[in-house]
């Protein structure tokens, strides 16, 4: 997570986020077949960290897991974003219970908003009391 995006993130953990036993960050998620040929296990880790798509954070409590794009300024990107990892984290991990998507941001415009709820994803602003 950038220093931007730890911006709203920090309000969060200290509001609403503190409601879950814990969290992991910046947990990636592979999107293409290792290569071919390649045994040395330092270039394989390599090549998996920088082809890989990477959760801002996942959030457990008794065992279900959300997943979390912070933005301190958030548009139509973070929706895909976030689309893209629950359709990954489905994959890679079917056996871990996942619930919802949470955008937390300092700002979304309307727009992104309705879009973002038409998807099923929670959306927290700092300032506002409550995901929606």
């Amino acid at each position: 997570m950038t220093w931007e995006d730890w911006q709203p993130w920090q309000v969060w953990l200290t509001g609403p986020g503190a409601n879950w036993a814990g969290y992991a960050y910046d947990v990636e998620l592979l999107t293409q077949a290792m290569p071919s040929g390649e045994t040395d296990p330092a270039m394989l880790t390599m090549w998996a960290r920088n082809t890989a798509k990477r959760i801002d954070a996942v959030g457990v409590n008794a065992g279900v897991h959300d997943l979390f794009e912070a933005r301190r300024f958030c548009g139509w990107s973070a929706i895909a974003q976030l689309l893209g990892y629950r359709d990954l984290w489905m994959i890679q991990f079917p056996d871990l219970r996942l619930r919802d998507l949470y955008l937390i941001t300092e700002r979304i415009d309307d727009p992104t908003r309705a879009t973002a709820a038409r998807q099923g994803i929670k959306t927290w602003v700092v300032g506002e009391e409550a995901a929606a």
